[in-house]
């Protein structure tokens, strides 16, 4: 089965479509389970914090930097 993004791209172009509504609620049932709890938006800030100031080598910068992109993109960074 193609993962709901693929499906949702599709979904104007397809014959044979299921409704909107069934891909609208998939959707928005995928993107509640993938939503961070602000204990895990507070945990995520505290690990790249401490590779941050704790850093063993570039790695752990990059990690960091990781950590806070993906807290940025999920709408929960600083």
């Amino acid at each position: 089965m193609k993962d709901i993004c693929e499906r949702l791209r599709c979904w104007t172009h397809a014959v044979d479509a299921q409704p909107a509504s069934d891909l609208m609620d998939e959707a928005a049932d995928e993107i509640a389970r993938l939503r961070l709890t602000d204990a895990e938006r507070e945990d995520m800030e505290c690990a790249a914090s401490r590779l941050q100031s704790d850093a063993n080598g570039p790695r752990d910068l990059q990690v960091a930097a990781t950590l806070r992109g993906l807290l940025e993109r999920l709408g929960g960074g600083k």
